[in-house]
């Protein structure tokens, strides 16, 4: 055999044995390369795609949360606005006990309702009702009732034992509206408390739009084939979006207990046809986000892929002694390239793109993946983006809540004082009054140094002692070198007005406050200690643990107005510094307060 090959290889001329050396070399490594590429393409773009589907359902829940956040803190408003709650007090009584309600009231509810609502199209009504039943709506006269008893409707029973808590009431048809409607809504509710009592004077009501929660997927690459479902904790079905020419599947899920039973990631069969089975859960709305999506479009890019390696190698049998050598090179090469930005992918790297796009099948595929790399890029920096804007909004709602009776109660004070007698020091008040709202309006940074806040404080003092007349004492102990370290702005005219309000307020001896600042290592200690009614041991522990485990989002829960300081206080210090950061109250009865706080330098 040897022999015959050596003897006909030296005959045949060079054309014939390149042929025959790139029939052995190429076609039996490219049979292999082919079924190697295969598999592993397929098991890659496999994994790529139900990964894209769980990021995709991670990005809807997280949509979600947005929206429902952002009614959630549209259903705290009421408790912020003294008309409302005077209102609602006004009609207590009863359930159904209800009969009506002054015009004036009417309007006033009117235009609150219709302000919170406005330009915002997913929403189809915000109703405030009363403990008796009256029902204040932005929704026109006619399409809403203006008493309505709950107890016709038996979904109210889970806002009514909701104790204040905001709560997601699945699809239905409320009975307030006087004409029928042809779709149902999703509510956000919550019962309605007063501040001081905690005594319930109504409930808020906010109906959106189902489509809302359609429109999430608009702008989500979100498999056309694949169904959607939103339930809630108690599986109770909140939204559903069936696959094209599909049937429900909750039904089929809900069965003899199955939604409970599958895991993530688990293939499911309904029916004839197998799905991969995706569960996303929020902790914040307690809802989940089911993704069927079929596992023959999964599988379609690789059964594609097949079908094209299979005609390619039949193909590549008939031209390989002619073109092997530039078709191997034009086959490989963009595979290569396609493997190699996947694998970057895989990495974390999804700024790199295939670059090397023909007309074929290879090109349509670089560019899908060139799509799909632009996607995940896309979602991702706009969820870190989302993200920062979400941290600065916290913030910004945490520094909003800064007690306004400050302002209310000198405006007052220099009101009495210019009609009881003419004095000089009113133009000092009124000077000292100009210099806070300066620096509260005109300063926009986070950040400011020591000194300008103690200069704000200064302002403050100077009006409580010309409004004490001389009782009030404030003693400075800063520490060389610190006025110019960074803190966060508004932090130590609380302070002080708590311990004015709260400690030396009533004491016709008046009293003294000390405010120092030092620096331990590299911390900054600053301290507001008074010599007013103090608390006991116990009301200071109950006070330090309310103000340090209170979460950001719940601190407006609180009863107390020097706790909802202190709380606001150390949940902006939180933020800004992490774990780095303290606030801790200490004292005793008759010997005052001593607030301290804690910043890293």
């Amino acid at each position: 055999m040897h022999q015959w090959f050596k003897g006909h290889l030296g005959e045949s001329n060079l054309r014939t044995k390149l042929l025959l050396l790139f029939t052995v070399l190429i076609l039996l490594p490219l049979s292999l390369q082919g079924i190697v590429t295969y598999r592993h393409f397929s098991t890659t773009v496999n994994h790529k795609t139900e990964q894209f589907t769980i990021d995709i359902v991670q990005q809807i829940n997280a949509n979600l949360d947005r929206l429902l956040k952002d009614l959630e803190r549209l259903s705290l408003m009421p408790l912020y606005d003294q008309m409302v709650l005077s209102i609602l007090a006004k009609y207590n009584g009863p359930m159904g006990s209800g009969t009506w309600a002054l015009s004036d009231d009417y309007l006033k509810m009117k235009l609150y309702t219709s302000g919170q609502a406005y330009n915002r199209p997913e929403i189809r009504g915000i109703h405030l009702i009363s403990n008796s039943g009256i029902l204040f709506s932005n929704v026109d006269a006619m399409s809403a009732d203006a008493v309505w008893d709950s107890r016709r409707d038996t979904w109210f029973s889970d806002l009514n034992q909701s104790d204040g808590e905001w709560i997601i009431i699945p699809p239905h048809e409320p009975s307030y509206y006087s004409s029928p409607s042809s779709e149902p809504y999703i509510s956000v509710a919550r019962i309605i408390r007063e501040p001081k009592t905690l005594a319930r004077l109504g409930y808020i009501i906010i109906d959106v739009k189902v489509e809302a929660f359609g429109q999430i997927l608009s702008n989500l690459n979100f498999e056309q084939e694949a169904s959607l479902l939103i339930v809630d904790d108690r599986q109770r079905l909140i939204f559903e979006r069936v696959e094209e020419g599909g049937v429900s599947a909750y039904g089929e899920l809900l069965k003899d207990g199955q939604l409970q039973e599958l895991r993530n990631r688990q293939k499911k069969k309904l029916g004839s046809r197998d799905y991969l089975f995706v569960q996303h859960h929020s902790s914040y709305t307690g809802l989940s986000v089911i993704s069927l999506t079929p596992l023959a479009v999964i599988q379609k890019e690789s059964r594609e892929m097949m079908t094209f390696t299979l005609w390619f190698a039949v193909f590549c049998v008939g031209i390989v002694t002619v073109l092997s050598v530039l078709l191997s090179y034009r086959i490989t090469r963009p595979l290569i390239e396609l493997k190699q930005a996947m694998s970057r992918a895989e990495q974390g790297n999804f700024n790199r793109r295939v670059t090397m796009l023909s007309n074929d099948e290879f090109g349509q595929l670089g560019r899908g993946f060139n799509k799909m790399m632009e996607e995940i890029n896309r979602l991702f920096h706009e969820v870190f983006v989302l993200g920062m804007r979400e941290k600065e909004a916290e913030l910004s709602a945490l520094q909003s809540q800064i007690n306004p009776h400050f302002i209310y109660n000198t405006l007052e004070s220099i009101n009495m004082m210019a009609i009881q007698r003419k004095h000089a020091e009113v133009s000092d008040m009124v000077t000292a009054l100009g210099k806070l709202l300066r620096y509260t309006i005109d300063k926009v940074d986070r950040q400011i140094q020591l000194r300008e806040e103690i200069h704000f404080v200064d302002s403050y003092v100077r009006i409580q002692q010309i409004r004490y007349g001389g009782k009030l004492q404030v003693l400075y102990e800063i520490e060389d070198g610190v006025k110019d370290c960074l803190m966060p702005k508004l932090i130590l005219q609380p302070l002080v007005e708590n311990a004015v309000y709260h400690g030396i307020d009533g004491r016709e001896e008046g009293g003294t406050i000390w405010i120092s600042a030092l620096r331990f290592e590299d911390e900054l200690l600053i301290t507001v200690r008074d010599n007013g009614k103090g608390m006991g041991e116990t009301e200071i522990e109950k006070l330090n643990e309310a103000i340090c485990k209170q979460p950001a989002n719940q601190s407006l829960q609180l009863s107390d107005q020097d706790k909802l300081g202190l709380n606001n206080i150390f949940q902006r210090i939180v933020l800004m510094y992490d774990k780095g950061s303290s606030l801790t109250v200490d004292g005793s009865p008759g010997q005052g307060l001593a607030v301290t706080i804690t910043i890293p330098l």
